[in-house]
């Protein structure tokens, strides 16, 4: 009865998503499309960046971004804030004037000397740097909450109001308050948004098991560009690759949630000095029937996008039970594509790891979740899926090093949507 009533509401979320925002916006799944690459998790003097919203926006759209996410933590770039100039932000001061010029920054004199500069709304960055199917700015915040001592951090995109921190009795409540906060708001506005958890290594705070069992639409960062997050694991906590599957496999096979999208994100801050949480490092490709929030939102819903940090796709198809990849090749690059997945009957043994009290219980699972299921090489590869797969999921890897690496020798990846035998999810065609 618990598994019956998880699919009902979670087949609820699915209709509200595709039966009533489709129609009204024109951004449903058979309109024309095309590719547009964004980031969905950014920084910049709202909160801890290191540079004004103009910097950042301008670094984006220079560098073939189509939209960008502004996600300061716990507010939005909205109304009046003033940013003393410090240490770290005196040359990001300089190079906004350099930039922009001395006309456009409006700045004042504290009585104590120091300089402030108003940092500039949404509306204005939008107005200033907007262009229709070129270049989109959306509404975001990072919700940063804590529980147990861990930050608990996730992103709301599309918002129209800032959504404080939710808290909750331990890690997984809180996740699970501040979802359904941004699921509370998107019903009373009426229209698309999505929240994805954030760097789920970050502090060593989140584990598979309470992200599997989060109800809702809900995604996560698979890739997440800051250097002090963690991605990789360690000899004692999975990489957020490894939590992927997991995750997927829990919710899929053992608690009745839908599938739990991947996002590639740059969870940028620094702007002026080289290296550090710098921009380009990861992203998402959405393919969306036009350059809209609500399109956008939308198409990512459905999973029709996939999150990379530098290999670029031509095409995903998912039809017949049969999961195509197209890659745009590139000249002395050879790419490897793997197929991932978990098949129905695998060994769910949990072997719980001694407990370090500075960084709470871990446990590992069998070899059967996350099998590679095939390995193929050349710009297209394919899998048919048998019906025995609970989610087949693509990776990408390709032999040129990364242009930003997060960690010295990073290759370029690209990450496709899961799939499921019978079901046209994960940006299907």
């Amino acid at each position: 009865m618990r598994s019956f009533a998880f699919r009902m509401r979670n087949l609820l979320w699915i209709v509200v998503a595709v039966a009533i925002w489709s129609p009204l916006t024109g951004c449903g799944p058979q309109a024309v499309t095309k590719w547009y690459k964004g980031n969905t998790h950014t920084h910049t003097w709202w909160s801890d960046g290191d540079s004004p919203p103009e910097t950042v926006v301008k670094w984006y759209k220079d560098h073939g971004y189509h939209f960008l996410v502004l996600s300061d933590h716990n507010v939005l770039s909205e109304g009046e804030k003033w940013v003393a100039t410090d240490k770290r932000r005196g040359g990001a001061a300089s190079i906004y004037e350099e930039t922009f010029g001395t006309a456009k920054v409006v700045r004042r004199q504290r009585a104590d000397g120091q300089t402030e500069y108003l940092c500039a709304p949404l509306d204005k960055v939008k107005d200033q740097f907007e262009e229709p199917e070129r270049f989109l700015l959306v509404q975001g915040e990072e919700i940063s909450d804590s529980a147990e001592g861990k930050p608990v951090h996730l992103n709301g995109v599309g918002l129209t109001a800032v959504i404080p921190a939710q808290r909750g009795s331990d890690i997984f409540v809180t996740l699970q308050n501040n979802v359904n906060a941004v699921l509370a708001q998107e019903a009373q506005m009426c229209h698309p948004m999505l929240v994805h958890v954030n760097h789920p290594n970050f502090g060593w705070a989140l584990r598979a098991e309470h992200m599997a069992r989060l109800q809702g639409p809900v995604m996560f960062e698979v890739a997440n560009g800051h250097p002090g997050v963690n991605n990789l694991g360690d000899d004692t906590y999975m990489s957020t690759e490894r939590m992927w599957d997991v995750v997927l496999t829990k919710r899929l096979a053992e608690y009745g949630l839908p599938v739990m999208y991947g996002l590639g994100t740059d969870d940028a801050h620094n702007f002026v000095a080289p290296g550090g949480a710098g921009p380009g490092r990861a992203w998402v490709v959405v393919r969306s029937s036009a350059l809209t929030a609500d399109c956008l939102i939308e198409a990512m819903c459905r999973g029709d996008f996939y999150a990379s940090t530098g290999v670029v796709l031509k095409d995903i198809r998912f039809s017949g039970d049969r999961l195509d990849i197209e890659i745009e090749p590139r000249p002395g690059v050879c790419y490897k594509t793997q197929f991932i997945g978990t098949l129905a009957g695998y060994d769910d043994t949990v072997a719980y790891l001694p407990s370090d009290p500075k960084r709470g219980l871990t446990c590992r699972y069998t070899d059967d979740i996350g099998q590679v299921l095939s390995e193929q090489t050349g710009t297209i590869a394919s899998y048919q899926l048998t019906g025995k797969e609970i989610y087949v999921r693509a990776k990408v890897i390709s032999t040129a090093r990364h242009d930003v690496p997060v960690v010295a020798g990073d290759c370029q990846v690209a990450w496709c949507q899961p799939v499921q035998p019978g079901c046209r999810s994960g940006g299907a065609r």
